[in-house]
């Protein structure tokens, strides 16, 4: 017998403290790059102060991942 497939779909959505635009952290190209936390981690020391930049006004700031 067959079996259907579920697909996991993951969001990381932040707000630009700045310019007020909602985004999608895992959107950005290099969003994995130097980061070692796991999907869904959060909590934790590597999960505290992560790095984001707005695609809409390249503004940077600091985000705490929260499930």
């Amino acid at each position: 017998m067959a079996t259907d497939t579920a697909t996991w779909s993951c969001t990381l959505d932040t707000e630009c403290p700045k310019c007020k635009h909602d985004f999608d952290m895992l959107e950005e190209q290099d969003f994995w790059d130097g980061n070692e936390f796991e999907i869904c981690e959060h909590h934790t020391e590597r999960t505290r102060s992560v790095d984001a930049v707005c695609p809409e006004c390249n503004h940077e700031f600091k985000v705490d991942l929260s499930y």
